[in-house]
């Protein structure tokens, strides 16, 4: 965790416009909603995550000071991808936020155990994403190296 809070402060330009990007998608979102969130938002909603990977595997290469594994930045995506696609299911229309206000305003909960089936599966799928997005970050750098290698 502290390792993500170090790249996002050292790229703060991209984790804003990566933000902004994921506030453009939960606004497509409650435009959309018509009692359940349409097909393809739920698969726009699955882009922060592999964004997020890509970013922070990106984030994560070699610099003079340290060398970087292929482990730290498929992890580091990972947890990108996780925390992006848990707090997405959090405050979106009908997610567990949804479900906790219900319960506040009313009493009661309904469907808990569906609100918790949602969470842990946009966390997985988002991890999984994530990590997808961090493998993509590793080939994209280990083809810009091969092309300047080329070139030299």
């Amino acid at each position: 965790m502290r390792k993500l809070w170090r790249c996002i402060q050292t790229h703060k330009r991209a984790a804003v416009l990566l933000l902004v990007y994921w506030l453009a998608t939960l606004a497509v979102t409650v435009i959309t909603w018509n009692g359940g969130i349409p097909g393809p938002v739920v698969g726009l909603l699955f882009t922060t995550p592999l964004i997020a990977g890509a970013l922070v595997g990106r984030w994560r290469t070699a610099t003079p000071e340290r060398a970087a594994c292929s482990g730290n930045r498929t992890r580091g995506g990972m947890l990108a991808g996780a925390l992006s696609g848990g707090i997405t299911i959090l405050v979106t229309p009908g997610g567990v936020g949804a479900l906790v206000i219900n319960w506040i305003q009313e009493g009661r909960i309904h469907n808990w155990e569906e609100g918790l089936g949602f969470i842990i599966l946009f966390v997985v799928i988002g991890a999984l994403f994530g990590l997808a997005g961090g493998v993509l970050a590793i080939i994209l750098n280990r083809m810009a190296r091969i092309r300047m290698k080329g070139r030299l």
